[in-house]
């Protein structure tokens, strides 16, 4: 009489891998016109990401925006785009995963060939790829005797949804606007009945040329609120998510009575969310045969589980570096671009955050000439949050920068933080058995075994290969777990 196991399915959607590439746009400008520069902005959006073979495609946009002086030391501004497409590697990568990739600038350098200015950027992309999967798991069968326990699944859900707004504000007096940068730091996320909402803030930095030679730079913070369709979302699933600039444009109408202007700001917004859901059903958790020696072969799996979101705002202030380093007095005439680059570390009393503000500073110097350096205040804080791994993403805000007589650059800041706490969960289960050689019979009636201390019903069961509910029956004064010199009876029909 042979084994017949009885398997069932569970399919899932769950994360495959993560990977890392980068990639170098290099865009031209005539740069016969261009004297001294004074700022590069370079902002990078995703147009589409798709999973072929063993890699990740994806391209998208990249727009530079370059502030400098003409030869006659006016200042100006000169705007270029390009697209660029580019891959990741990944074995495990198949045409049936999707991708969700995160495009960062990571360093953008420029020089002079001849007439033309080249400008070289260098963008990172972070792709987390997601495929289905299945278990095929034991549950029982013919000529098997199991066990049953339960086997909790982490899963992934992926859902992504866009929106537009728009932000008007009044200021000083504005000629032309020469910079404007934007960052999306989300605050609150929840998963209601068909529904995830999205709170958070838009951090907006303007830099703006006032007529004459005079710069200077405005921010605002931004609230919004998205709400994206989602038929998985409900008050006990975990949520996270990432929300980009997709589209920003600035307009500055002039009230010519008032001396003032006003700003139109007009944005899209793209944000992806994450839900983790744990499902939890009945699996063998062990079997064996009283006929048959039986190999169990047993898979491993696992994934990360969101368990905490929180957002952070840290006031940080000191001397920061600058470099280049300067020689000589200079003042300060505008700050550009604040950002924050920061990690989360385990360190001996649990998580903190290790990271900088930098931010770029036009300084003029006792001759009149402008110069460009980039300012670096690093930080620590503590992190009260625990998991195994925990991720950050933040903006600046409220940057205020003074330069001393002594030639220190003094900067205060506010730093807001959003930061999710992952823990590792893993799983096992039966995903195959394999039936050996029938067990030599046994010629007595009854047998008596001594028990070893401590053992419970199943593992006597395994070991004398007999089914629990006979020994129990067999046996009805035995308790489990047993003590030191207690004997169990197995009767058998001869």
């Amino acid at each position: 009489m042979s084994i017949k196991p009885n398997y069932e399915s569970y399919r899932y959607t769950g994360e495959v891998c993560n990977l890392q590439s980068q990639s170098m746009v290099e865009c031209r400008l005539p740069g016969s016109e261009i004297g001294n520069i004074l700022a590069v902005q370079a902002k990078t959006t995703l147009v589409d990401c798709t999973c072929a073979d063993g890699e990740v495609r994806y391209n998208g946009k990249l727009l530079l925006c370059v502030v400098y002086e003409d030869l006659d030391g006016q200042i100006c501004r000169a705007e270029r785009g390009a697209e660029f497409f580019h891959k990741a590697d990944g074995s495990e990568v198949s045409p049936a995963c999707f991708a969700k990739t995160l495009l960062k600038v990571e360093n953008v350098n420029h020089r002079r060939e001849g007439s033309g200015l080249y400008i070289s950027v260098v963008i990172a992309a972070l792709s987390t790829v997601y495929g289905a999967r299945q278990m095929e798991y034991l549950v029982g069968g013919d000529n098997m005797i199991t066990q049953t326990g339960e086997c909790s699944v982490c899963k992934s859900i992926c859902v992504s949804g866009e929106t537009e707004s728009e932000d008007e504000f009044e200021t000083e007096f504005v000629g032309d606007i020469l910079l404007h940068d934007e960052r999306a730091i989300v605050s609150r996320v929840s998963a209601n009945a068909g529904q995830i909402d999205i709170e958070g803030e838009l951090a907006l930095g303007v830099c703006v040329f006032k007529g004459g030679d005079e710069l200077c730079s405005y921010e605002r913070l931004i609230p919004f609120r998205m709400q994206i369709p989602c038929e998985d979302a409900f008050g006990q699933v975990r949520v996270g998510a990432r929300v980009c600039v997709k589209e920003a444009r600035l307009t500055a109408a002039v009230d010519e009575d008032k001396n003032k202007s006003k700003i139109l700001f007009e944005y899209a917004l793209s944000a992806d969310c994450f839900l983790h859901t744990e499902e939890t059903f009945a699996v063998a958790t062990d079997a064996f045969s009283d006929q048959a020696y039986l190999t169990l072969k047993r898979t491993k799996d696992g994934g990360m589980y969101l368990t905490n979101a929180i957002k952070c705002v840290e006031r940080v202030s000191g001397v920061a570096s600058v470099l280049p380093a300067l020689d000589g007095e200079y003042s300060l005439r505008a700050a550009l671009l604040p950002r924050v680059e920061a990690a989360c570390r385990k360190g001996d009393n649990g998580w903190e955050m290790e990271g900088a503000v930098l931010a770029d500073l036009v300084l003029r110097s006792a001759d009149g000439g402008n110069r460009t350096c980039t300012l670096t205040l690093p930080f620590v804080f503590p992190l009260h949050i625990d998991g195994d791994d925990v991720k950050a993403d933040g903006v600046v805000c409220g940057l205020k920068v003074r330069r001393q007589k002594s030639g220190e650059t003094e900067v205060e800041a506010t730093v807001q933080m959003q930061v999710c706490a992952y823990e590792r969960r893993e799983w096992e289960y039966i995903g195959e058995t394999v039936e050996g050689e029938a067990y030599e019979a046994e010629k007595a009636a009854i047998s008596v075994y001594a028990l070893r201390e401590g053992e419970g019903l199943w593992e006597v069961a395994k070991r004398l290969r007999r089914n629990p509910d006979e020994l129990v029956k067999s046996n009805p004064t035995l308790e489990f777990p047993v003590k030191a010199g207690q004997r169990i009876f197995v009767y058998r029909k001869i």
